[in-house]
């Protein structure tokens, strides 16, 4: 029987709590250097709290394969990064059984930093190329027809209903985790100043991804830079996002995910890069 509504009113509360507290602390960093943000600290539990209520809700909802896809997708939309380390983690303490799900919700996660990334480029805007969309389009559409594919071979299983719980140490460990990262990233950035575009492109978008694109974006609108320039810095940042994101399965996931992942990363790489080359052609 699904859980009766008093089961997932903790849950619920926390989710409340956390959401709560990451709107209403203030958004200056906490030091001299700009690295930490007690916000984005805020909105990195937030987010991961998240995905495992939302994961557990799907999951118990639709089944491991419905589930795992909704999980990953609108846990991509919410933070792809968060998604995966709360993915990889996952994976090291759950059986073989569950790696079909897994790898289900990396694609999604993946496919939603894409069409996000298509989404910024084409709201964020005033001057929209069409030729554009074909970077992030080409790899999105190779990541759904793999879901496909993948989801077509899982066998629909239906998960034992149990008491939904948010764990709150685990998620404050992997948020120091990813904010820790995010710090050395904004280190680097400092210490290469404003020289080199597309090393600074891909330093930033290994973390975050979104901010690169829409700061190129305004470059662009603003005539700083060609739209040749543009294309290439938002396929690095593409690839620079699915590098961390296959970093991050490599550093705390199981072995069985890490070569799952590894293959579907390798064709979602050579679809980015069939993508440029395309843009390329096109303009």
């Amino acid at each position: 029987m699904w859980l009766s509504i008093k089961h997932w009113v903790k849950p619920g509360i926390l989710l409340v709590v956390f959401f709560a507290a990451a709107w209403f602390v203030p958004d200056r960093p906490l030091d001299p250097w700009g690295l930490f943000s007690l916000k984005k600290a805020a909105y990195m539990v937030f987010a991961l709290a998240f995905i495992e209520v939302f994961g557990a809700v799907m999951i118990r909802l639709l089944g491991n394969r419905k589930g795992a896809i909704l999980t990953g997708f609108f846990g991509g939309l919410v933070s792809s990064t968060a998604t995966t380390v709360a993915l990889a983690k996952e994976s090291q303490e759950t059986s073989a059984d569950e790696l079909g799900k897994q790898t289900l919700t990396f694609l999604a996660a993946t496919m939603a930093m894409l069409i996000e990334g298509a989404v910024l480029l084409t709201l964020g805007t005033s001057q929209i190329h069409a030729s554009l969309l074909i970077i992030f389009f080409g790899p999105a559409l190779v990541a759904a027809v793999m879901i496909f594919l993948l989801a077509r071979r899982l066998p629909h299983r239906k998960t034992a209903d149990g008491v939904p719980e948010v764990e709150i140490l685990p998620i404050l460990k992997l948020s120091a985790f990813i904010l820790g990262v995010l710090a050395v990233s904004r280190l680097l950035q400092n210490v290469f100043g404003e020289s080199g575009l597309a090393l600074l492109t891909f330093i930033v978008s290994l973390f975050e991804v979104h901010g690169s694109i829409i700061a190129n974006i305004q470059l662009h609108d603003s005539n700083v830079i060609g739209l040749q320039l543009l294309g290439g810095l938002l396929a690095i940042s593409a690839a620079a996002s699915m590098i961390s994101k296959l970093f991050i399965v490599y550093t705390l996931a199981s072995d069985l995910l890490r070569h799952a992942v590894l293959k579907y990363s390798a064709i979602l790489f050579t679809s980015l890069v069939l993508s440029w080359a395309l843009f390329q052609f096109v303009i």
